[in-house]
Parts: structure tokens; C-alpha cells; sequence
């Protein structure tokens, strides 16, 4: 007998995975960040700062310790037929790990250009939340632009727009947008009906750089509230 629940022991060891599963997070949220040709190195530069400096805010701190357990990651997405710069995951628990995200925001080198390819930043945001090891009760993508998708024939295989909104239809996760329209004024309408997906997705306009700062830190607010704060969240600002 004593034989055999050894062995049966050490079956259980073997059939163990090689490496702990992330925890199951209340919230998990991947900000698409736009990198493509149109996005200077100055503005490249503004929107990580503007990012870190959101998760350093103590409005956006107080949202994330309320939230309960928040995973975050980020992509910054160009030209689909490069890959896009993917940070790995951090899990925010009460508000704790929200410094390590934004420090990991702002040692990011660029190394996206070219098209505006947002299909191929959403899906490689879309891949970072199938993650097997990882679950999430509610999932998100923030994505920030300048631009509409890039339509060009003759291209490698790259993620169409129309193909990263079905997938991540399927998956059920919510995309926010937030949308610098200095250029292209109709963009805000572009992504109202192309590119946010879910009950309560929403865009957010601004009109250049200088209001992203702003902006950002709204919008993690009012996406990672509860529904019945979200109005007193807005109220405070």
C-alpha cells in the first residue's frame, strides 16, 4: 500500500505544469499605444511619459486599488510587417506594482514605424490576453491613434482591423479608443464605428499632443471603474 500511493505521488508531481499560472485577475488591461510613421520621436516620447505618469497619478491609483487585482501590459504597434514591442505583464494589487509598469513604460526604446497597421496592434494586445497561463474577469484594450488603418494592396500577411474586432468579439473583450484628430477630423467617427467594441466601449478626442496627458488619465478612470463610479469619477476632475 505504501508503494502505492508513492507512486501514485509521483504521478501527480509529473502532470504538474512546469511553471505557476498567473492569477486570475479582476481586470486585465493592454494599452495599444500608436507608433507608426505619422508619430514623431517627440511624440512618441510625450505618450510614454504621459502614460507613466498616469500610473503614478493618486486619481489613477485610488481607481486601481478599488479595482481589485489589475493586470496591465502594453503594445506599441506600427507597420504589420514588423513585430510589435510588447511589454510582459504586471499585476497591480491594490494599487502596489502600478510604479514598476510605469518605470518599464519609460525605459522603452522605439522600434515601430511605417503604416498605421491598428488590426496588427490590436491582435498582438489580443494574443497578450490569450494567454494560457493567465485569466482575467473582464479584459480591455485602450488604443490611441493618430490615424485610420492603412489600406495598401500586395502585402505579407498581416491582421486586418476587421479580423483583430472579430477576434476580440469572440473573446468578448471591451476596446476603448482615444484618438488625436488633429489631422483627420472624422477620425473619432472612424473609430465609433471600426474600431471600439463592447457594452460600455467609448472614444475619447483630443485635439493634439499637448491634451494626451489629460486624456489618458481619464480614460484609465473611467475604464477601469466600476459602472456606478464612473460619473463620480469624472466629477472629480
Amino acid at each position: 500500500m505504501l508503494k502505492m500511493l508513492i507512486g501514485m505521488a509521483a504521478a501527480v508531481v509529473l502532470i504538474l505544469p512546469a511553471s505557476p499560472s498567473l492569477a486570475c485577475a479582476d481586470i486585465a488591461l493592454v494599452v495599444a499605444v500608436d507608433g507608426s510613421g505619422s508619430i514623431t520621436d517627440e511624440e512618441y516620447a510625450f505618450q510614454k511619459s504621459a502614460i507613466a505618469t498616469a500610473f503614478r497619478d493618486n486619481d489613477v491609483l485610488a481607481i486601481l486599488r478599488s479595482a481589485g487585482n489589475v493586470a496591465v501590459s502594453a503594445v506599441f504597434w506600427g507597420d504589420g510587417e514588423f513585430s510589435t514591442q510588447k511589454l510582459d505583464w504586471f499585476v497591480i494589487h491594490n494599487g502596489n506594482g502600478a510604479e514598476s509598469f510605469a518605470a518599464a513604460i519609460d525605459a522603452n526604446q522605439r522600434r515601430v514605424f511605417g503604416n498605421t497597421d491598428i488590426g496588427n496592434g490590436m491582435w498582438s494586445a489580443l494574443d497578450m490576453l490569450s494567454d494560457p497561463r493567465y485569466c482575467a474577469i473582464k479584459t480591455i484594450i485602450n488604443v490611441s491613434g493618430d490615424g485610420k488603418e492603412t489600406v495598401a494592396p500586395k502585402r505579407r500577411q498581416t491582421p486586418s482591423l476587421y479580423q483583430a474586432r472579430q477576434r476580440a468579439m469572440k473573446m468578448g473583450t471591451t476596446v476603448n479608443g482615444l484618438v488625436i484628430s488633429d489631422e483627420e477630423p472624422d477620425l473619432p467617427d472612424y473609430y465609433e464605428t471600426r474600431v471600439i467594441l463592447g457594452e460600455d466601449a467609448f472614444v475619447m478626442e483630443i485635439r493634439s499632443f499637448a491634451d494626451y496627458a489629460t486624456a489618458i488619465r481619464k480614460k484609465l478612470i473611467r475604464e477601469l471603474s466600476p459602472p456606478t463610479e464612473v460619473q463620480v469619477a469624472e466629477h472629480r476632475q
